[in-house]
């Protein structure tokens, strides 16, 4: 009489960007390790994948693990490019695993909650809208705090190309940031367009800004448009409406904001950039230098001050049609919407807000736009800055109830492998 084999197993769902939503022709990864407890050989063992019919389409039928002798382990590791649906789909996918070889017990399937996103009636998907942030996420009272944001998408200069969100990506933040912080609308400064001139930028970094800091201020400035890279040093300046790529004294270089900036008491300065880079003209492509984002000042002033850009060369920053907004711009949004919350403790900090917006960015530009876009983080990871842990908003990330079903890895940073098969029971 054939001895039954005694096997159990761990299992794993991946999908590429870490939303739980799998995009058209997003990778999606099925792991599994099972191991051969008993004293008898398990033979042609596979694991199902069984749930929703329309959702289980979206995933192979089965992963084959093969024979297993007494005491062996094995991982096997399946990768499909994900389809699209018609419709949103939400539900469950089941793992149960098989043998060829009577088992002495059933092992308990795995459970996993999946979703895949609809496919927009002229091809593309429906992407979440952000325009508009619930008062729920109301997260921190910052009656001190300051907001500055500014839009230029069109200049004087026709000749200077525009930016099609420029204008209503400043609009949007600006509400964000005095919403979710509860800040006084006196303490918010937005620039748009014609009324983003460089005596504006001036007058609102050198002036306005200074009668308002303290000690117990957090100073947010936002900025989406373009900027020049200068062909010799690599410093940057930010183009107003009425400047002029040719001519320096009509641009406000970053270096005037940094020293504005560290002549205030300030508490903390968090600042996002989603701008497009262009050299300052007739220089050697070649030989210019990057961008030069760091700032010179002392260790103490970088410890205050948390930059995001988003993009780190000379090109043009992702107009993103489907969020209605820059790229850049969305996914820092949706951010705040609670997403960036990387380590699901409740609160988004400014280092998981870049981090998040980091990742989603590269991978949205590499498989739809068919390029890189690679924003920065500065300070970076390990470099200290206590900017990067300060709170910008409430998590809307959960960390999952704790029942017999294996939720899909969350959103962030992967696992190291060593713990990847320590999923489920």
């Amino acid at each position: 009489m054939q001895q039954p084999a005694q096997l159990s197993f761990r299992a794993i769902i991946r999908d590429e960007n870490r939303d739980h939503l799998l995009e058209p022709d997003e990778a999606v990864t099925i792991e599994v390790e099972v191991k051969n407890e008993g004293v008898a050989e398990a033979e042609d063992v596979l694991v199902l994948v069984q749930g929703h019919a329309k959702l289980e389409g979206l995933f192979p039928s089965d992963v084959t693990v093969g024979t297993l002798q007494p005491g062996e382990v094995k991982r096997v590791s399946i990768t499909k490019r994900a389809t699209t649906s018609e419709e949103a789909l939400h539900g469950e996918l089941t793992l149960i695993l098989r043998a060829a070889t009577p088992l002495a017990f059933i092992p308990p399937p795995k459970t996993f909650t999946i979703g895949s996103k609809a496919k927009h009636p002229d091809g593309g998907v429906i992407v979440p809208d952000v325009d508009q942030l619930p008062m729920s996420y109301t997260a921190f009272h910052q009656p001190k705090a300051v907001v500055i944001t500014i839009g230029v998408g069109t200049f004087r200069d026709e000749r200077i190309p525009g930016m099609k969100y420029a204008g209503y990506d400043a609009q949007v933040m600006a509400e964000y940031l005095r919403t979710i912080s509860n800040i006084p609308g006196e303490r918010v400064r937005v620039l748009l367009g014609r009324k983003a001139l460089a005596r504006d930028f001036e007058d609102t970094f050198e002036q306005w800004l200074r009668k308002r800091a303290d000690r117990e201020t957090v100073v947010y400035v936002f900025f989406s448009g373009r900027a020049v890279v200068d062909g010799g040093t690599g410093a940057i300046s930010l183009v107003p409406y009425d400047g002029s790529r040719s001519e320096p004294t009509q641009l406000y270089p970053i270096r005037r904001l940094q020293e504005a900036l560290s002549r205030l008491p300030i508490r903390r300065a968090i600042l996002m950039f989603d701008v497009s880079m262009d050299p300052s003209p007739g220089v050697d492509l070649a030989a210019i230098p990057s961008p030069a984002w760091e700032s010179d000042g002392s260790e103490a002033r970088k410890d205050v001050e948390m930059w995001m850009v988003g993009n780190r060369t000379l090109q043009e920053t992702h107009a993103y049609d489907q969020g209605k907004h820059s790229l850049f711009t969305y996914y820092l949004l949706r951010g705040l919407q609670g997403l960036a919350d990387l380590d699901r403790n409740g609160a988004v900090v400014a280092g998981e807000l870049c981090a998040y917006a980091r990742s989603q960015v590269a991978l949205i530009a590499r498989q739809q736009f068919g390029n890189r876009q690679d924003p920065i983080c500065l300070p970076k990871v390990g470099w200290g800055g206590k900017a990067r842990i300060h709170p910008l908003a409430k998590g809307n990330n959960p960390k999952p109830a704790v029942t017999p079903k294996e939720p899909v890895v969350p959103s962030g940073p992967a696992a190291p492998s060593p713990n990847l098969h320590q999923v489920g029971p």
